[in-house]
């Protein structure tokens, strides 16, 4: 599916408020990342972390295959997600990933998603690969996607004397950005999990409404792949990992898209 059709697909099956509207506007093409690169692959379980649009865009595709991870309905209903009908339709496991329950790394999956989280969790991101690697079958794979931390966006920002990290919020079930990743900062933690990095998107995928946005967009295609707002970063899970110590571990080549 193209950002468009999935723009089409929300707006038909759903009465959007403006919130949802938005949100869908900014992050269509960052799902039309991930269903391009699944598309035809065969997987037999899917987890999907953290209830969003992007749910029910994979529950279309893997339909009962799909499990998804986070805060019950009520909590994760607002402008991320389109309609609380996708807890009834998948498998639903209730879960602060902060603290991960340790029941669930006997439960194995052939994919987890785990797309703009890793940056809402306060808790060692090492730790929390390393949990998902063991939750996955041989020859899985991670994704995660999440925003780049050094992008030039928030550089031209620093510039002008403002901070572009949002300050947390008082909600600790929707508490903002605690910490942001850099794409080598990824790659390390992949190594060092036991991952090799299948392939690496670095795109300016946040398609904010704006006039300003959209001319920066025009541009994208001229700022260093390093420097792009958006980190799409898929991880295939080692047969045999020997060890998750520091420095162990390798990665593939980076590849670094240029999306239209």
């Amino acid at each position: 599916m193209t950002k468009s059709q999935i723009r089409s697909y929300f707006q038909k099956l759903n009465d959007l408020n403006e919130e949802q509207k938005l949100y869908l506007e900014i992050h269509a093409k960052r799902f039309e990342i991930i269903l391009n690169w699944s598309n035809n692959k065969n997987f037999s379980s899917v987890l999907d972390i953290g209830p969003s649009f992007l749910s029910e865009l994979l529950f279309a595709r893997f339909n009962e295959k799909l499990s998804i991870m986070g805060f019950n309905a009520t909590e994760s209903l607002g402008g991320h997600l389109a309609s609380p009908n996708i807890f009834k339709q998948a498998n639903f496991i209730q879960q602060d990933l902060n603290f991960l329950d340790a029941k669930m790394l006997h439960q194995k999956f052939d994919l987890i998603v785990c797309a703009e989280v890793i940056e809402h969790l306060y808790t060692s991101p090492k730790c929390l690969i390393q949990q998902l690697s063991q939750m996955l079958n041989a020859d899985g794979y991670l994704l995660i996607q999440t925003p780049n931390a050094v992008s030039l966006r928030k550089r031209l920002s620093f510039l002008t004397g403002k901070n572009p990290f949002e300050i947390p919020r008082e909600n600790l079930k929707n508490p903002g950005h605690y910490r942001e990743y850099t794409a080598k900062e990824l790659k390390q933690l992949a190594a060092q999990s036991g991952f090799t990095v299948e392939k690496l998107i670095l795109d300016e995928y946040f398609e904010y409404p704006s006039t300003i946005s959209r001319i920066y967009r025009t541009f994208k295609n001229i700022i260093p792949p390093t420097l792009r707002s958006g980190i799409t970063i898929i991880l295939k899970k080692e047969p045999h990992p020997q060890s998750f110590s520091e420095g162990e571990g390798s990665v593939g080549e980076e590849t670094a898209e240029r999306e239209a």
